[in-house]
């Protein structure tokens, strides 16, 4: 008898949206990064918290890149959430650069613009103000944004800016590619230079994850970066374990598929140009 590693959930939009068995190792990942034996029951919560609006800002992040597929004539033939974040299976790609380029913007631009709901809400839904001293000894008002939609702006801010980064396939080496495509580079020669890229990105995180496994060795931020820069800084330069090395496998895996694809096709069909 096979094990069942997906269910799907509902459809939207005539999409079916899947849930991957690894998303258990992603939700023990959360708690355990979030635990605290001192509050166990809260910190079990913020874990658990975060899970659910990860898997809502990933399924909104990936229901974005389909809908702007699929205005562009294209096809997707369903939505998975699982360990490394989502996955669209789209079956027919927008036929032009600029379609594509669109294509892999539309979902970071999502998880920005939830992150900008995120922060109003932080600011004026549940934000409160305590009195306090400042150092001349003058009564200041200190705000405090309210912790959950916080939580909700953070997680898709990061989300957003990772998904932006050139590492093919990513969107962001998706941009890059269909970047080097509108300035008349043909398709293999712009997958191959996002490939590259690609490629540069999970080498260095690889190298990163060893150097923290084995010496203990970390990149550290410069001091003189703002909390966003540093928080930034960590997406690309930050620990991630076993992870950082899953995400690194797949941009060298699946990057090495979609080039031999893309060969392939511009042998036979004569690909975009």
């Amino acid at each position: 008898m096979q094990l069942k590693n997906q269910w799907t959930l509902f459809k939207i939009f005539d999409i079916p949206v899947r849930l991957n068995l690894s998303v258990v190792l992603l939700a023990a990942c959360l708690i355990y990064s979030f635990f605290d034996f001192s509050m166990p029951l809260f910190s079990v919560g913020v874990g658990l918290f975060i899970l659910v609006f990860l898997l809502i800002s990933i399924l909104l992040h990936e229901l974005s890149h389909s809908l702007t597929a699929i205005a562009f004539g294209g096809q997707v033939r369903d939505i998975t959430l699982q360990l490394l974040g989502g996955c669209a299976a789209i079956t027919r790609m927008p036929t032009k650069p600029w379609q594509e380029w669109l294509m892999a913007f539309a979902g970071p631009l999502c998880s920005f613009l939830i992150a900008a709901v995120a922060v109003f809400g932080a600011t004026y839904f549940g934000g409160w103000g305590e009195r306090a001293l400042s150092p001349e000894g003058e009564v200041v008002v200190v705000f405090y944004p309210n912790f959950w939609w916080s939580l909700v702006a953070m997680l898709n801010i990061g989300l957003g800016c990772f998904n932006l980064l050139p590492a093919f396939p990513m969107d962001g080496g998706r941009m890059l590619r269909s970047a080097l495509q509108m300035f008349g580079k043909s398709k293999v020669r712009a997958t191959e230079w996002a490939v590259f890229v690609g490629r540069c990105f999970a080498g260095l995180w690889v190298a990163l994850v060893v150097l923290d496994f084995l010496f203990n060795i970390q990149v550290p931020c410069p001091s003189f970066f703002p909390p966003l820069g540093t928080y930034l800084w960590n997406i690309v330069f930050g620990s991630g374990g076993v992870i950082r090395l899953l995400i690194a496998y797949m941009i060298w895996k699946f990057g090495q598929r979609e080039l031999e694809y893309v060969r392939v096709e511009a042998e036979y069909y004569g690909g975009w140009r």
